[in-house]
């Protein structure tokens, strides 16, 4: 069984490294979107929990594309509410603009 185990390991291993990534420019997919979101409202609430998330809306333009999302936190024991928008280029993802704001 150790033996199956290792073999995998070293199989596994070598196939991974073998991997090489090309550094092309994509659009970023819907979920990152909201991971950046979600990294972005932790930089002005660094010690809450995200509890729930939420798409609002998103407009695309020709040229930008912006994205507002919903985010629950909990902060010790205090439940709010704050939006989160995302302002960034449509062809390259390059983030122009990032609003956390409370809700009221």
């Amino acid at each position: 069984m150790k033996k199956w185990m290792f073999l995998l390991t070293v199989l596994f291993g070598l196939t991974a490294v073998q991997v090489s990534f090309t550094p092309e420019v994509h659009a970023v997919s819907q979920k990152t979107w909201e991971d950046v979101a979600v990294k972005e409202t932790k930089k002005r609430y660094p010690l809450s929990q995200v509890l729930f998330s939420q798409k609002i809306w998103d407009k695309k333009k020709k040229d930008i594309t912006v994205k507002q999302y919903r985010f629950t936190l909990r902060e010790g024991m205090q439940d709010f509410a704050v939006y989160t928008t995302i302002t960034f280029d449509s062809e390259t993802g390059e983030i122009k603009k990032v609003q956390v704001i409370p809700e009221a």
